[in-house]
């Protein structure tokens, strides 16, 4: 499909012009931050009672 191809290089493009350095890794990390902050304030909500 040639429309899946245009929107893939689209895709693609927007990641490589992306203002932050390495962005397509960037998103990754950061939402695996997210994660880990998240585990840390469920845990410390818990440990309350």
């Amino acid at each position: 499909m040639p429309q899946t191809e245009i929107a893939m290089e689209a895709y693609n493009a927007l990641w490589a012009a992306g203002y932050v350095p390495h962005s397509s890794y960037v998103w990754m990390i950061f939402i695996i931050i997210i994660g880990i902050i998240a585990l840390y304030q469920a845990r410390t909500f818990i440990s309350k009672f």
